[in-house]
């Protein structure tokens, strides 16, 4: 069994599920039927599996209008889950706010205090609970001093509105400096960073590097790259040797890469069947050997291009 992972005061299994894709235009389940019930079983077959982290933000939603979506749709998937009161409040929701969605689909950013605190209390009410576990600046507001938005992030944690406080989409040298205002985990500060990284998506590795010095836990979003990177690595690295070898999935075979690269990292998938968060789920016990590890590494192709997302005016991407 896979030793599990600290997160501020919390220790959660190496893995949590990251719930965006429910509530995207793409596939959102926006009404009652198969694809809701199907979704809500995902996360539910995920709870039973022993997922203990679900990952949202006010901003996953079909649209501009239905803003907070996902936000209500864990609550509910929480609520209706089978299991017993002190089991239910071992789950850790972790949501994010800064980026602003309005008419007409125009988005944006807003670090400043009152937005944080607005965004907070509406997250708040969507979850159904008196204090969010934790929440994460999703992304830098470029119009706004860097050390206002850190102190604006500590302010919900003063307020009572938020238990802990993480951050997202930042690079290492932001990272750091965050850490530097607020203090790490032992001090009340910042306790989790949550960036792309994948086999195929792998430049935050100076980010990860500072998460190991503070203390603070790494959750990749999106740590199999999409179906697109899973089949990528599976025909262009070791990760199929290593599968073929194990009699294993290749996508859990990337997975339990990407835990096993840090002892800081829980990875968020965001898959939604619950037969593939059962298969992402069996990475509790699947542990690579070193030699495994130091295969992989050896054979991956280079890593994508490096998202420009971190850029003061790139555009929002998932």
């Amino acid at each position: 069994m896979r030793e599990n992972r600290t997160l501020g005061p919390w220790r959660l299994p190496a893995m949590g599920l990251g719930c965006m894709n429910v509530s995207w235009p793409q596939g959102a389940a926006t009404e009652p039927g198969e694809r809701r019930d199907s979704a809500i079983a995902g996360i539910h077959a995920g709870l039973d599996a022993g997922v203990r982290l679900l990952d949202t933000a006010d901003i996953y939603a079909p649209s501009w209008d239905a803003v907070g979506h996902n936000e209500l749709f864990v609550a509910e998937a929480l609520a209706t889950w089978d299991a017993p009161d002190e089991v239910r409040d071992s789950v850790v929701v972790a949501t994010k706010g800064g980026i602003t969605r309005s008419e007409g689909e125009k988005w944006g950013r807003n670090g400043s205090r009152d937005y944080f605190v607005a965004a907070a209390e509406a997250s708040r009410e969507r979850l159904g609970v008196d204090r969010i576990d934790l929440w994460q600046h999703h992304r830098l507001d470029p119009a706004l001093p860097f050390e206002d938005q850190c102190e604006n992030l500590a302010h919900l944690k003063d307020r009572g509105l938020v238990a802990e406080v993480g951050v997202s989409n930042y690079s290492a040298e932001q990272l750091t400096r965050a850490l530097e205002v607020l203090g790490g985990p032992t001090e009340g500060g910042v306790v989790s960073i949550q960036n792309e990284f994948s086999p195929r998506y792998r430049h935050d590795l100076d980010v990860l590097e500072v998460c190991e010095q503070w203390g603070v836990a790494f959750l990749p979003w999106s740590p199999l790259g999409g179906s697109r990177g899973v089949r990528q690595v599976e025909s262009d690295s070791g990760i199929a040797e290593v599968a073929l070898n194990r009699g294993l999935p290749p996508a859990l075979v990337a997975l339990a890469w990407v835990v096993g690269t840090s002892p800081v990292i829980i990875a968020i998938p965001g898959a939604t069947r619950a037969e593939t968060i059962r298969e992402c789920a069996q990475v509790f016990e699947c542990e690579l050997t070193e030699g495994e590890m130091e295969s992989i590494w050896a054979t991956l192709p280079p890593s994508v291009e490096r998202s420009h997302e971190l850029e003061p005016t790139a555009p929002f991407r998932s």
